[in-house]
């Protein structure tokens, strides 16, 4: 069975979190610009970031998930 991988244009929720802390402290959406290599470049934010693919979590058709974590709030 081929695993799914994000599509151009498919939707990703990103949950940002302190390290530490539980929890999200800030949540928002992204748009998969391209995928290439393992890595899906995402628009939506206020500049495209990579981010890799096996970190992405099929959330329903065309949505994903990404949880990143931060060593400091900005």
């Amino acid at each position: 069975m081929e695993t799914p991988m994000p599509q151009v244009n498919d939707t990703v929720h990103i949950r940002f979190s302190l390290r530490g802390l539980g929890g999200p402290f800030w949540q928002t959406n992204a748009t998969v610009a391209s995928v290439s290599q393992g890595v899906a470049l995402l628009d939506g934010l206020d500049r495209q970031v990579p981010a890799a693919v096996s970190e992405l979590k099929r959330a329903g058709a065309n949505r994903w998930t990404l949880d990143w974590e931060v060593r400091s709030r900005p």
